[in-house]
């Protein structure tokens, strides 16, 4: 007989815990491998090339960090990010002064070399600047790539979160598998994940604000964790407010809509509103300090973030707004066609289903009063959040904003989360987590074979 030390577990018992571990936990365990491969082969293919999608700014912010960190309005890109659009360029080819040379002739490069990047925080910038060192203190690969590949964690705490949901709503677990492969097949994480950008950790912050409002709905507690959500989401992206005001107006509609029912009780109603306002209150309050904050320590007048529109905001204008977060849709990310170039044809279900999902989850208000909220307030963010964001960006930047569907990822957990819940039988489910998996080894092999 083996001895074995009180409160420590034999072998053989923590073996079968961990097979027991692994059978129940295998589908995120799945998709954050699949985030993992996926993401990481095609960021370690990418060329020294800059992404087109504002990449250049961004790693110069991010070569900042600590140094100043915080880039200034009117402010000129440093040498690193200057030497690397003269030597590398982005997908417009190389710009600006001979590699090596000195790079003093700013007139040679976009925007006269003066960042647009000033609109962020400093948040997602430094988060990614300690990632990017850790990652290239361990490994020796250049910090451009190093710092890219912190896309691989903000992806990997997405799905996992959008687990969590779907998981709340009791979605099956290979219906959970096919949307979530579907999630990291998509062109929106192939721009935001593989490359330097602040859309990165938007997937995660719209899926945990979901998460954090059915949590306080259930009466299971941390339901205030939306407040700080909401601050840190305003001092990182505008656009990862739309996440949290889905939550709140779920929060909103569920209370107004048990009003004087049993079992939730009138505290219990009072809360979930308090929690929505005060997270709403929060979100704008960090917001508005940001614009003063940026506005103080500027350097220079603003540049153009170079999608400014000549025509005045008028009806037409926010019912074209209205359209943005359907055709193409934010999974799509306003359908830009990255390099491994899936026929039309195959990506088109990634515009469409997160649709049918919407228009499905209208009709679920017999399930439940949740359910009922969640579809009724996803139905009203696929059209109204797009032109209001527009319409705030609009005068907080000062001049005509259109806004692209990238700026939709927030709102693609609750998306999604909609088209889990109208997957109804075997065959469904297989044809999700076919497409899913052909369109990521699709990638992958392209990724492998192409640079």
């Amino acid at each position: 007989m083996t001895a074995t030390t009180p409160g420590i577990a034999p072998p053989l018992h923590r073996g079968r815990r961990f097979r027991a571990w692994t059978l129940l936990n295998w589908v995120p365990i799945v998709l954050v491998l699949a985030s993992l491969l996926v993401t990481g082969v095609v960021t370690v293919r990418h060329t020294q090339a800059l992404s087109p999608l504002d990449e250049w700014v961004y790693y110069d912010y991010t070569l900042k960090i600590p140094s100043q960190g915080i880039v200034h309005r009117g402010e000129t890109l440093g040498k690193g990010a200057l030497e690397q659009m003269s030597c590398f360029g982005d997908a417009y080819g190389r710009r600006g002064d001979p590699c090596g040379s000195d790079y003093s002739d700013l007139s040679r490069y976009p925007q006269g070399a003066k960042t647009s990047a000033d609109i962020y925080p400093p948040t997602y910038f430094a988060v990614t600047w300690a990632i990017g060192e850790a990652i290239h203190a361990v490994t020796g690969i250049d910090f451009l790539t190093a710092a890219r590949l912190s896309g691989l964690f903000w992806l990997s705490g997405g799905v996992l979160v959008l687990y969590l949901l779907l998981r709340r709503f009791g979605v099956p677990k290979l219906v959970t598998l096919g949307v979530g492969l579907i999630v990291i097949a998509s062109p929106s994480t192939y721009w935001s994940s593989t490359y330097i950008s602040t859309d990165a950790p938007v997937l995660l912050a719209g899926a945990a604000a979901l998460l954090i409002a059915f949590r306080a709905i259930d009466g299971k507690g941390g339901g205030w964790w939306l407040v700080p959500i909401a601050v840190v989401c305003a001092l990182t992206k505008v656009t990862t407010l739309l996440g949290v005001g889905l939550a709140v107006l779920i929060l909103l509609m569920y209370a107004l809509w048990r009003r004087g029912t049993e079992p939730l009780g009138r505290d219990h109603r009072r809360r979930l509103i308090l929690i929505a306002v005060v997270s709403a209150v929060a979100a704008v309050a960090a917001q508005v300090l940001w614009i003063g904050v940026r506005a103080l320590i500027a350097v220079g007048p603003a540049i153009g973030q170079g999608v400014e529109s000549a025509g005045p905001i008028g009806v037409r204008w926010l019912l074209t707004m209205a359209t943005v977060f359907v055709d193409p849709g934010p999974l799509l990310f306003a359908g830009w066609n990255p390099g491994w170039r899936l026929p039309a044809i195959v990506q088109l279900p990634m515009q469409w289903l997160p649709i049918a999902g919407v228009v499905g989850a209208l009709f679920m208000a017999t399930r439940s009063i949740a359910t009922k909220a969640f579809g009724i307030a996803t139905a009203v963010s696929l059209v109204v959040f797009a032109p209001l964001l527009a319409l705030a960006m609009s005068v907080a930047l000062g001049g005509v904003y259109p806004v692209p569907p990238r700026y939709g990822i927030a709102l693609i957990p609750a998306f999604m989360t909609a088209l889990a819940l109208i997957v109804r039988n075997r065959l469904a489910t297989w044809l999700l987590i076919g497409y899913g998996a052909f369109c990521c080894v699709v990638i992958v092999v392209y990724a492998i074979l192409h640079r």
